[in-house]
């Protein structure tokens, strides 16, 4: 049996295998030698990471324990979510539009704070500055004194000066005056004590 009988045979047993195209099914893709290299280090490069120790995922701490929290924490997440039709926040209707006014509205009525500012910050200033108006309140009080005592000196010199310029004779005159005077005003009490002891309330009005 030759070739050609050898191929009619095959070609009887599989006539839609015999009726394919006999062409070669494989094809290198576009840009393969070009990206070859680059392809073969990122090959290497992973390689490289999966032999590393710690290969894989890790649990995190206290999985398990937190497990059923979390699960609730999402179920009851999905609850609030079905109960609320609109997700996020709305902006009132004109909100925007009144805002200035809104602001000018509560700003305007404000109080502005006095500013208090301490005129002591330390003990030592306090005390000081208390000797220093002592001090001058002594002061003021010994100058008011010695002036007071010198205005007093002043005064009897000068009524001394004055007593010197009268005349002997006008002060003889005015002590005669008044021992006369003296006299006088005693001689009329002494008249009016007798009268009232000698004579009687009815023997006055007979009298007048």
């Amino acid at each position: 049996m030759n070739k050609r009988d050898e191929n009619m045979e095959w070609e009887m047993e599989a006539p839609h295998l015999a009726s394919l195209p006999r062409t070669t099914p494989y094809c290198v893709p576009d840009n393969y030698f070009n990206d070859l290299t680059t392809r073969i280090n990122q090959s290497v490069f992973v390689d490289g990471l999966m032999q590393k120790e710690n290969q894989g995922f890790t649990i995190p701490q206290n999985y398990f324990e937190d497990l059923g929290t979390q699960i609730e924490n999402r179920i009851a997440l999905d609850q609030l979510k079905t109960l609320v039709q609109n997700d996020g926040f709305k902006t009132p209707a004109n909100y925007f539009d009144k805002l200035q006014s809104d602001i000018l509205s509560k700003t305007s009525g404000t109080v502005q704070k006095t500013k208090v500012v301490r005129l002591w910050h330390t003990d030592f200033m306090k005390y000081a500055s208390a000797a220093c108006f002592i001090l001058l309140t002594a002061s003021g009080l010994y100058f008011n004194q010695q002036n007071t005592l010198k205005e007093t000196r002043t005064a009897e010199l000068a009524s001394e000066q004055m007593l010197y310029d009268i005349d002997e004779s006008v002060i003889i005159d005015h002590i005669q005056e008044s021992q006369a005077a003296t006299t006088t005003s005693a001689s009329d009490t002494e008249m009016e004590n007798y009268i009232l002891n000698h004579f009687s309330s009815s023997d006055l009005s007979n009298n007048l």
